[in-house]
């Protein structure tokens, strides 16, 4: 495990010497009227390894504003909002490295937007379809599945779906949504990768 953890910070490291991409800070949501908290127990903190630049704007929004949270199998993860479970998987290994071979809960809003939490762990997913739940809330454990360079949590809120694989981020439901988290430092055009944010 100490060995991936070394390979995530050596990406954080590439990541951060990037030049910044060109980022319409407008598009983000004031801080303070976010409906989102970080999608981890309050007191920790946890770096993040892409967001934003994740796949830039090369593909209408798909990705664009996905968050990469470097964290170890097996850390709590949190519901980032209140919605309504619409989708789990819980049997991938960890380590599998196979693209479309990620556990993962999907969580939609009341706007009908819905919250991904991709990579989790094996048998590490505590809530069922059609279950409510409220932010802050544990609903899974992280891991390291699917097609993945370490463990980590990916998250993403996406316009409408959900998305069932393989057809994750079919448009127009698969663009992506501006995010910030009222919950952690300031950070009025959003996470940055090579940053680690607290939750408060």
């Amino acid at each position: 495990m100490k060995t991936t953890i070394v390979i995530a910070l050596l990406l954080v490291m590439s990541l951060s010497a990037r030049s910044e991409p060109d980022i319409d800070c407008t598009v983000f949501p004031s801080q303070q009227t976010s409906l989102y908290v970080l999608p981890y127990e309050v007191g920790s903190a946890w770096i993040v390894y892409a967001a934003t630049e994740h796949y830039r704007s090369a593909n209408q929004g798909v990705g664009t504003y996905a968050i990469d949270f470097v964290m170890p199998i097996g850390t709590q993860v949190l519901a980032a909002r209140d919605g309504e479970v619409v989708s789990t998987q819980a049997t991938y290994k960890d380590g599998n490295n196979e693209d479309l071979k990620e556990n993962y809960v999907f969580i939609k809003h009341n706007d009908g937007t819905i919250a991904r939490y991709f990579h989790l762990t094996f048998n590490g997913v505590f809530v069922k379809e059609g279950e409510r739940v409220n932010a802050g809330e544990v609903i899974a454990l992280s891991g390291n599945t699917g097609q993945s360079g370490g463990p980590h949590l990916h998250f993403d809120v996406q316009q409408c779906g959900p998305n069932l694989p393989p057809h994750y981020n079919r448009l127009p439901c698969g663009q992506t949504v501006p995010l910030t988290f009222k919950n952690t430092t300031e950070h009025s055009c959003g996470l940055k990768a090579g940053q680690k944010y607290t939750a408060l």
